[in-house]
């Protein structure tokens, strides 16, 4: 198994305890790379307000890559697992309201052409089912996403915005990219520690 319950030592006297399996590194592209992009697959953020404007009904698409671009390393220290993605593509779409000395509304088209995600999962343990067994718990420490303003192109669409698109544009890439990024590390890490741990208490015991 890549998280095991297992009897260990402590101050207190012997105990159960989740820990990480050496065996289970070399499964875990296979299990955990899915489980992790399947909530990251198809992200919804209903809205983001900037100086100047906001942004609505952003919608962020990151299929599952390649395994060759994902690492899975050990941490001793955590009890867990670091799950690495690099140069994942992305696509993200949203209706934007932006007032440049005249208002105007339409839909950016963004192509990420390269995003990095470094998340880290830790291991603990929960009440199973039935509540008398101890399930693994699996804590989400850590989700960072990376991209580079230089690895995106942006589309604009709608009337006027030929008029605001060279300020625009820059400033999409310089700071509502990193809006959008703190928004999707929130959103991700929230559904998979709610998610995991739920199928972790129903079948982790079993």
């Amino acid at each position: 198994a890549l998280i095991g319950c297992s009897t260990v030592s402590a101050a207190n006297g012997p105990g159960l305890g989740a820990s990480v399996t050496q065996n289970g590194i070399s499964t875990a592209k296979n299990i955990l790379t899915p489980y992790v992009f399947k909530f990251i697959k198809d992200i919804n953020i209903p809205e983001i307000d900037f100086d100047g404007g906001k942004l609505k009904n952003i919608e962020i698409q990151v299929p599952e890559p390649d395994t060759k671009n994902i690492n899975i390393n050990l941490d001793n220290k955590e009890n867990g697992l670091e799950l690495q993605a690099n140069s994942v593509q992305a696509t993200l779409n949203t209706d934007f309201t932006f007032k440049y000395f005249i208002s105007v509304s339409g839909k950016a088209a963004v192509n990420i052409k390269k995003l990095n995600l470094d998340a880290e999962f830790d291991a603990s343990t929960q009440p199973g089912t039935p509540a008398t067994d101890l399930a693994p718990m699996v804590t989400v420490s850590k989700i960072n996403v990376d991209i580079n303003p230089d690895d995106i192109d942006i589309t604009l669409s709608g009337g006027l915005v030929a008029k605001i698109a060279s300020v625009f544009i820059p400033l999409f890439k310089s700071t509502l990219i990193p809006l959008i990024v703190s928004n999707l590390e929130d959103t991700v890490k929230s559904t998979i520690s709610t998610t995991i741990d739920a199928d972790l208490k129903l079948y982790g015991s079993q």
